[in-house]
């Protein structure tokens, strides 16, 4: 019993202080610890327990409800560890995803800026102007096309952990041209940022 205690104690241990945490061996191993306890306290009361004063019989009771306390406490304590490492697991991914978005709503906008039409010039001034206002509506169709799905899940869930920004609350919805795309890019970077520096 005393091996199976003390082996269980070392894996739960060790199962917590790994990386990546795995809390349900931890979880198993204060499982098979609290019962290895009650049963060699169970043999003890079953061997002895004949012979028990009434301070026997009360410390045994004692450490039976110690045990009991004991297993569900630690069991409480792990699920609580298990849920702020998933939460910051989570938060870091989360972290991740608004930096690649931003990085490639960003080439996807300096792309269309490349490939932009030149800017009006007096002699042909409507039919540039014409041209550009095409080419910023093909560009806005483009990047919905690509981006903007995932551009306001992105918002939702940096919403959901109350950070926000009203420049890109204005925008990120229906971005109009290539300018309020490249604010997107650099509000997504923000806001990874700010989530960064969150506790």
């Amino acid at each position: 019993m005393g091996t199976a205690a003390a082996t269980s104690a070392g894996f739960a241990v060790f199962a917590v202080r790994s990386s990546p945490p795995a809390f349900s061996v931890a979880s198993a191993c204060v499982s098979i610890l609290a019962v290895s306890l009650a049963v060699r306290l169970i043999a003890w009361v079953a061997t002895a327990g004949a012979s028990f004063g009434r301070e026997e019989r009360l410390v045994a009771f004692v450490m039976l409800l110690a045990i009991g306390f004991g297993w569900l406490g630690t069991r409480e304590w792990i699920t609580e560890r298990d849920f702020d490492y998933r939460a910051a697991q989570q938060k870091a991914d989360l972290i991740l995803a608004l930096r690649e978005l931003s990085a490639r709503v960003n080439g996807f906008a300096g792309a269309r800026d490349r490939a932009a039409p030149p800017h009006p010039r007096p002699a042909t001034w409507q039919r540039d102007e014409d041209n550009f206002e095409r080419f910023e509506a093909e560009t806005a169709v483009e990047y919905e096309r690509r981006f903007g799905a995932k551009v306001r899940l992105a918002h939702d869930l940096v919403g959901i952990r109350g950070v926000s920004d009203r420049d890109f609350e204005t925008l990120y919805r229906h971005p109009a041209n290539e300018f309020q795309i490249r604010v997107i890019a650099k509000k997504l970077d923000a806001l990874a940022t700010t989530l960064s520096r969150r506790r």
